[in-house]
């Protein structure tokens, strides 16, 4: 057997040269394909928007079409406002505390036993009205006392009246010394002083005995009572029976940025500033006030001014230490007014979406001025009258055109030029279900799903111009009302039903190819 050995590779044999230009050909055309990509993208992103189905058929791009005048499935469905005239509310938000313009704490001004209490909790109370009782019988006993000691000094006092005038007679007669009398002189006013110290006392105790009525200081609403019948209550104690509050008017403080308090103080030189109370969604208003004043000192910390205004609160929505959003009213400025979600905000600035009547967007730079939460100042750019686009301008593109939410899309109307005939006609191809009748032609009968149309009529030799009707495809616009649609099965039915109407157009158009195909192919065989 014999072996044949491979000879070995001779070293100075020069290897195959390299072709170093295949390479920069494909890196090359490599760069040339992501170029062309790139301006094929940036063409699309220039050009307005292309409609997403075609009304069906040939001719869906045509005048009429898709993307003709009339607007067909590719529009993009907008919300829309009108811009107004208006005066547009200057106004300082803020949030809030209520505050009451009196609160009382009812206190013991004296010790004793609480025996009675009057008062409801939660109740309306008027000033003076009694709310409780302490035992007042100490106090009764002191009253006395007092009173009879004041009558006890009132008679030394009237003994020494006497015996002061007698003395003055006998020493007129020369009878006594006097130092007598000048003696019993000055007993008389030390009595008199006692007299007054004992009518102080007496007044003392009376008062005490007053202490013992515990009375409402101020018109208002009272707490949760805080002692029991039966406990001892101590004067000056630091919990009190109840709290009661005015309600009736009541305030509300809030904070003014530092920037605009001389703006406010410009608006309070030319009358009364307006004020709302608003829950916490800023909906509801809760009530309606006027502006007090404010503080004379900005807060280093947060750079506000504290602010203070006052509401009646008839209807008692505004509790104390409640938090509230504030609306202060300084004026109003008077321009063109258009929803806040008009205005978009692009590299050049502010613009909005202006809707024209043939239901083309046209990009418009504004300008804007003040805002509230729902709409906006617009300074130039936009007239009173013209239509915004408010919701879905994140579809829409300057040139492009659109229609309006719970607007039926516009089709082509009978006689629009551009209009093409309905199927079935001299070509013989069946008609679409459900399609609606040429102008002047009577009315077909419906076709239901699986159905063979009717064949059509036989063209004549000079057959006139055919009328010109909708698309097929923008025929079921209303699914719900065709039979077929009962015949689907119920998570096919419900899927056609949350289709948009251009997807629901294209799907049917679909289905629609499938059958024509399946039926020519039965008529074949």
């Amino acid at each position: 057997m014999t072996v044949q050995q491979t000879p070995p590779p001779d070293p100075l044999q020069t290897p195959p040269p390299r072709r170093p230009w295949l390479g920069r050909i494909v890196a090359l055309l490599l760069v040339l394909g992501l170029a062309g990509s790139a301006w094929w993208l940036v063409q699309r992103a220039k050009s307005p928007a292309a409609p997403a189905a075609r009304g069906g058929g040939p001719g869906g791009g045509g005048p009429g079409g898709g993307g003709g005048p009339g607007m067909g499935g590719g529009a993009a469905t907008v919300g829309v406002a009108r811009a107004r005239q208006g005066d547009l509310p200057v106004l300082v938000n803020a949030l809030g505390t209520v505050t009451p313009v009196t609160q009382v704490v009812l206190r013991p001004q004296v010790s004793g036993v609480l025996t009675e209490v009057l008062f409801t909790e939660g109740q309306t109370v008027q000033k003076g009205q009694l709310l409780a009782r302490i035992d007042p019988r100490p106090f009764e006993q002191a009253l006395t006392q007092a009173q009879g000691e004041r009558a006890r000094i009132q008679a030394q006092l009237s003994a020494a009246r006497v015996t002061l005038g007698r003395y003055e007679t006998l020493w007129k007669q020369d009878s006594i010394a006097r130092q007598d009398v000048d003696t019993q002189a000055a007993l008389v006013k030390q009595l008199e002083g006692q007299v007054q110290s004992a009518t102080a006392s007496e007044g003392n105790a009376r008062i005490n005995l007053g202490y013992a009525r515990i009375t409402a200081p101020i018109a208002g609403r009272i707490g949760l009572r805080a002692v029991d019948p039966g406990n001892m209550v101590q004067a000056g104690a630091t919990t009190g029976i109840a709290t009661l509050t005015q309600m009736t008017p009541i305030d509300v403080k809030f904070a003014v940025p530092q920037d605009r308090v001389p703006e406010v103080l410009a608006a309070q030189r030319t009358g009364a500033l307006p004020v709302q109370a608003l829950g916490g969604t800023r909906d509801d208003v809760l009530a309606a006030g006027r502006f007090l004043t404010l503080d004379n000192v900005i807060d280093t910390a947060t750079g506000t001014l504290q602010a203070k205004a006052r509401f009646d609160n008839a209807q008692g929505q505004l509790f104390p230490n409640q938090f509230v959003n504030v609306r202060l009213q300084l004026g109003a400025t008077p321009g063109v007014l258009v929803p806040v979600t008009a205005v978009r905000t692009g590299p050049d600035g502010d613009y909005v979406y202006v809707v024209d009547a043939e239901r083309v967007a046209r990009m418009r730079p504004v300008k804007r001025g003040g805002a509230t939460v729902d709409e906006v100042l617009v300074t130039s750019g936009v007239q009173a009258g013209e239509t915004v686009v408010t919701e879905g301008g994140d579809r829409v593109k300057d040139g492009g055109r659109v229609s309006l939410a719970g607007e039926r899309p516009m089709g082509r109307a009978s006689g629009a030029p551009g209009a093409r005939a309905p199927r079935g006609g001299a070509s013989g191809a069946p008609a679409a279900a459900g399609a609606p009748p040429a102008s002047g032609a009577a009315p077909a009968r419906p076709v239901a799903s699986g159905e063979r149309a009717a064949a059509p009529a036989p063209a004549r030799a000079s057959p006139p111009a055919p009328q010109p009707a909708e698309p097929a495809a923008s025929a079921p616009a209303a699914p719900a009302s065709g039979a077929w649609l009962q015949r689907l099965p119920p998570e096919l039915r419900e899927k056609v039903l949350a289709m948009p109407p251009e997807e629901r157009r294209a799907y049917l158009e679909m289905l629609r190819e499938r059958r024509r195909a399946r039926e020519a192919q039965q008529g074949a065989q």
